[in-house]
């Protein structure tokens, strides 16, 4: 009788959560795309951490763990490639528009401490069940 009241307390929650996990999703990415318009203080960049393991821990399922890191991993080396090739192909570009540069920063800040906040979920399952 105790695990039904639990699990039906639970089921708001959940509820709620695949409500608010996509909502701050958007909000890091807008916050990520309007930062990269100013001149970034350390302040934003905990901002955008924060935003990132929030989306990690709302929306990030057990099941969907491995993919999710295999997306941040790829998207965050992208990122850093694009980056380099912007700033090798086109300097003048990035002293009139370092937006570029700082936007794959943030998104980046954003993706990378959500996945970090799920790699670390993993490990701690991994080590825990053996």
């Amino acid at each position: 009788m105790p695990r039904k009241r639990a699990e039906a307390a639970a089921a708001p929650v959940k509820s709620m959560l695949k409500m608010v996990g996509p909502a701050v999703f958007y909000v890091g990415l807008l916050v990520a795309v309007v930062a990269c318009l100013i001149q970034p203080t350390g302040l934003i960049y905990v901002a955008l951490a924060i935003l990132g393991v929030l989306v990690g821990l709302a929306n990030v399922t057990a099941k969907e763990t491995g993919p999710y890191l295999f997306a941040s991993v790829a998207f965050i080396v992208t990122a850093l490639g694009m980056q380099t090739l912007i700033s090798a192909a086109l300097p003048g570009l990035l002293v009139t528009y370092p937006e570029f540069t700082r936007l794959a920063a943030n998104i980046t800040i954003f993706v990378g401490s959500g996945a970090a906040i799920i790699a670390l979920k993993a490990i701690w399952g991994i080590a825990k069940s053996e």
